[in-house]
């Protein structure tokens, strides 16, 4: 097994968003059979699904890919893949490319919903304020007068309760 170590610090123009790429990755060859195992350490910058503020993301993906030589016949229009063939990548020559590998792991590590933080409160929809970081000044909601007839129904305690609220221990 040969180590390899791939950083690119500035990220790259294929992949905007990304920073700080570091790869930490293991060559194995088995005859003609190259396998590449290991972790790829980044820095990603986001928008928050919810309060659409931008945020840097660190994190890491392990990836393991498999590199085979080009055999006549490869890239035919009406060949069938198998689920295998998802896992292999073909190379020609004395050199392998490990960029495209990197960067297709890297883009399916991207959140599809990525949140600031896990108690993310997102934007009032009514104002349009985050709520991260100011109060809501919407007027409270006006009780549906549909609702009459049973709000005249509820206990005379004096409380009233909203046609949205449970009674008992539900």
């Amino acid at each position: 097994p040969s180590a390899v170590q791939l950083s690119k610090p500035g990220g790259s123009l294929d992949l905007p968003g990304f920073s700080d790429i570091h790869a930490h990755l293991m060559l194995e060859r088995n005859q003609e059979i190259i396998r590449v195992n290991g972790r790829i350490d980044y820095v990603c910058r986001l928008e928050c699904s919810r309060c659409l503020r931008t945020f840097r993301h660190r994190s890491w993906e392990q990836m393991e890919i498999f590199f085979r030589p080009r055999r006549p016949g490869d890239g035919a229009p009406k060949m069938e893949l198998k689920e295998d063939d998802l896992l292999v990548e073909i190379y020609q020559g004395n050199e392998l490319d490990l960029w495209p590998s990197i960067r297709e792991a890297l883009e399916l590590a991207r959140p599809a919903k990525p949140l600031c933080r896990k108690d993310c409160r997102g934007i009032c929809e009514g104002c349009g304020r985050d709520l991260n970081r100011q109060k809501c000044i919407c007027p409270p909601p006006s009780l549906d007068s549909r609702w009459d007839a049973l709000r005249d129904l509820a206990p005379a305690s004096g409380t009233r309760r909203r046609p949205e609220e449970k009674q008992g221990g539900g």
